[in-house]
């Protein structure tokens, strides 16, 4: 019966000297660098500037730091905004951004109007659509990365 064995002690020695206690610190990724400040025209948007002002969506926030970037109305019945990164790049296409929240992609731009900025950690804005972030694919219209508060993470980044 092979369910009845035991572990080896050294085999149960490694699986157990994996293990820790000490929360994954996503501010370093990936590896051990922490990721600089900006890169190749990224915009970077941390929990002090986030919590400004709580009356702002993580949208209102990003158009503080980036005057270039072009919102419209989006069609009913959602009404999620148009976000243009880059410009336009066709008539009948769609140029929004790649939006993720905490590592999710969402289905539309939705949650840059329904996410509060005081709700973020980090808000990382990539207009050419790449991000030194494992995990996420480059995407044509940019790419905007939603890091949330965690609870009793202070608010700090």
């Amino acid at each position: 019966m092979l369910g009845s064995r035991l572990l080896p002690p050294s085999l149960a020695f490694l699986v157990l000297g994996c293990a820790t206690t000490k929360p994954f610190d996503r501010s370093s990724e990936p590896g051990r660098i922490p990721l600089p400040t900006t890169t190749s025209g990224s915009v970077i948007l941390t929990s002090e500037s986030l919590a400004a002002d709580v009356t702002l969506s993580v949208l209102d926030a990003i158009r503080r730091v980036l005057p270039q970037l072009r919102v419209s109305e989006g069609p009913a019945p959602n009404r999620c905004p148009n976000v243009e990164l880059r410009g336009k790049d066709s008539v009948t296409g769609s140029s929004n951004p790649d939006v993720y929240v905490d590592g999710t992609r969402t289905v539309d731009t939705c949650p840059l109007v329904s996410i509060q900025a005081s709700e973020a950690k980090r808000v990382e804005v990539y207009p050419h659509g790449v991000t030194p972030r494992a995990g996420y694919p480059s995407g044509g219209h940019g790419l905007i990365l939603i890091f949330l508060q965690r609870a009793g993470s202070g608010g700090r980044t």
